[in-house]
């Protein structure tokens, strides 16, 4: 019996780059918004899944970083706001969400 060998373009994340401690949140923070049920903790896994298999995690959490500044109060949230290099790490956050919507739900 042969191996299996996945083979992933250069740059690809694979879901096992995310820490568990995020993975969790993320589904948990997705049940919330979704409903706790069965179907909705498939298809919260399944979605963590997806980002993790289009974003590598260091841009996840960049991503997830600016987000979160962004919502706070201060001069120093300014600088979260408006830099285009800062919105390009969200949009692509955004892009993989999308994505894992198409796929999972």
């Amino acid at each position: 019996m042969t191996a299996l060998t996945i083979v992933l373009p250069v740059g690809s994340a694979r879901a096992g780059d995310y820490p568990t401690p995020v993975i969790v949140d993320y589904v948990i923070g997705c049940m919330a918004s979704n409903g706790e049920t069965q179907d909705m903790l498939r298809r919260c896994s399944c979605s963590i899944d997806a980002i993790a298999s289009i974003i590598p995690y260091e841009t996840y959490e960049q991503a997830e970083t600016i987000m979160r500044m962004q919502q706070t109060m201060g001069a120093q949230a300014t600088l979260f706001r408006n830099t285009k290099a800062l919105k390009v790490k969200v949009d692509e956050l955004r892009l993989a969400q999308v994505e894992a919507d198409f796929r999972c739900f």
